[in-house]
Formats: C-alpha cells, sequence, structure tokens
C-alpha cells in the first residue's frame, strides 16, 4: 500500500492509451500498434500491478517508459484499492478472471515481466494468479514471468505502516489525525475477525504465495527495488523475503535505495530505477 502524493505525473497526452477489460473493473490493456511487434529478446506482455489506490497518471509514468523500451510489447494494468480489505476473495478472483483470460491465451513465460508495486500490487497479483487456477482448472499453473520486479514489497503486517499508507496523502493535520483513528480502529477490528475467524494473516499468505511455484515460476528471476527508510514496508522485510528466494534457488538481485521514500524510487534516479528493469529481463534471458 502506498501514497502517490510524490510520484511525478505522467505526461498530459500519453503516447501509450489503455482501454478498460471488459468484465475487470480495475484492470486495462494496451496493445502495441499495428505492424509493431516485439523482437526476440523483448518482452511480449508486460503485467503491471499498482500500489494501492495508486492514480492511473502516476501508473502511467512507468507505462511510458515501458513504451519506450518495449513498444512491441502489450501492457496489462491491474490497479488496487483500499476496499480490497472489505472484499471477500471469491469477489477479489471474479474481477480479475478477464485478466487471467488474456494472460492464459497469451501465456509465455520466456516473454513475459511483471512488475509489482507495494503490498497492494502483490496482493492483487496473487488473485490474478488464483483466478489463472480457476480459469484452467490447474491449481500447480503459475503466472507467466521471465523477470518479476518488485518495487517496495513484499511487506508484512506492520501495524504503523498499514495506518500511515491509509493516511500518509492527507496533508490536513485534523483530518490526518480523525482518519489515523479510522485506520486504527479498522485494521484492529480486521486483525479481531481474522483471529476469532482462524484466517491466517494475509501479508504471510501473500508472501508464502509469492514464493510457491503455484503462484511464480521459481525459474523467473527476482529484482527486488527498496529503500532503506521505507517506513511502511521496512528494508528488513523485503530483505528477508529476497533471502527466502534464494534459498529455494532462485536468481535474486537486491537493489536498496538510501533515501527515498516508499514506491518513489523513480523519482529520484530514472536512468538508475530502468537500468535495474531492463537489467532484470536481460540476465534472466542468459
Amino acid at each position: 500500500m502506498a501514497t502517490a502524493s510524490t510520484v511525478k505525473k505522467a505526461p498530459a497526452v500519453l503516447t501509450r492509451v489503455f482501454d478498460k477489460i471488459a468484465g475487470a473493473p480495475n484492470a486495462l490493456i494496451s496493445r502495441p500498434a499495428a505492424g509493431v511487434v516485439a523482437s526476440k529478446d523483448e518482452p511480449e506482455l508486460i503485467l503491471i500491478f499498482g500500489w494501492m489506490d495508486a492514480q492511473l497518471q502516476h501508473i502511467h509514468k512507468y507505462t511510458e517508459t515501458y513504451h519506450r523500451l518495449y513498444p512491441g510489447a502489450t501492457q496489462i494494468i491491474v490497479r488496487s484499492h483500499s476496499n480490497w480489505w472489505w472484499t471477500k476473495e471469491e469477489v477479489s478472483i471474479e474481477g480479475v478472471l478477464p485478466v487471467a483470460k488474456i494472460v492464459n491465451e497469451a501465456y509465455n513465460p520466456k516473454r513475459t515481466l511483471i512488475h509489482a508495486f507495494s503490498n497492494g500490487g502483490t496482493l492483487v497479483l496473487v488473485n490474478v494468479a488464483q483466478a489463472l487456477h480457476r480459469l484452467t482448472g490447474k491449481t500447480d499453473y503459475p503466472l507467466p514471468a521471465r523477470a518479476v520486479v518488485f518495487d517496495s514489497a513484499p511487506g508484512d503486517s506492520n501495524f504503523s505502516g498499514g495506518v500511515k499508507a491509509f493516511t500518509g496523502w492527507i496533508k490536513n493535520p485534523i483530518m490526518r489525525t480523525v482518519a489515523s483513528a479510522f485506520a486504527v480502529s479498522s485494521i484492529s477490528l480486521l486483525w479481531l475477525y481474522n483471529t476469532v475467524a482462524g484466517i491466517e494473516d494475509p501479508f504471510v499468505t501473500m508472501r508464502k504465495r509469492l514464493l510457491d511455484p503455484a503462484f511464480l515460476p521459481q525459474t523467473a528471476s527476482r529484482t527486488y527495488i527498496y529503500s532503506k527508510i521505507d517506513e511502511l514496508v521496512p528494508a528488513q522485510v523485503v530483505e528477508h523475503h529476497a533471502q527466502e528466494s534464494k534459498k529455494l534457488g532462485m536468481d535474486v538481485v537486491l537493489e536498496a535505495y538510501d533515501t527515498t521514500p516508499h514506491v518513489n524510487h523513480l523519482k529520484q534516479n530514472p536512468d538508475r530505477y530502468w537500468a535495474i528493469v531492463k537489467d532484470a529481463w536481460t540476465r534472466s534471458g542468459n
């Protein structure tokens, strides 16, 4: 989860235009222009899982550069919103089934790049994988991926970070105090409900599934972009997940920023950021 108030906006006129995916209220797709085909060394499909409540104008900052890097790739954006927490899992899965159908039709692990932001992005990534299982009837059928880039993720159930995720964007101190009180109450009630109902912490489940070959292929390279000062997803939480990936034999690279806020690494140094992404794709083909 993240606030987007400090992320640089995309250009007013987009080079790459997106259309809504019918039946998937939080998903959009953009296909390459007629006659533009990805070369054999480029991704054909890029799946972008946005941070929670991210505005499209902020996500487009990434899609526009992806278009310049890989103009022959189809791009799919799957957004996440705060109401995910109060939505039944079955409903969340149902809402991304059309995305899973498109992914399945173009299924090619060697030509797919996944880019997931914050906990919101990784939670809906898991939902799309679940939708793919339901669609195919195969519970061991992972999302296709040659390379996976995690930006400020995956996190855990950091209570203070959860409150900041819901309130960090509010500038008015009085409104922020009121919102913080509401967030504390909501998170506490959700935790209590899960405990009484015997439901595993959603973050624990998400982190496990990101390591599970039924959700993401273990052959895919993994790149973790994160910050040493992130208050929402602490560095040590990301690093622990990366170490767990390494133990399973995955190709893992950690890219730490010293002073960047949550999901704000691109703004500080775009050249470094995109060099990391390009390396993630290139090394996964070796």
